[in-house]
């Protein structure tokens, strides 16, 4: 996940500097009344060629 503040997850989760963030994975479900629709996918067969 982009867009965090790497010092403040540093400071809150890793306070003796030890350890580095770099990157924030978000795991669950989100509600389904406050989701944006998915975007539109290809189908596999629309854009892969198997050789």
């Amino acid at each position: 996940m982009g867009g965090f503040n790497p010092g403040a997850v540093d400071t809150a989760f890793f306070p003796d500097g030890r350890i580095k963030t770099f990157l924030l994975c978000n795991l669950g479900y989100g509600d389904d009344d406050l989701l944006n629709p998915r975007a539109f996918r290809f189908d596999f067969d629309e854009v892969c060629t198997l050789l």
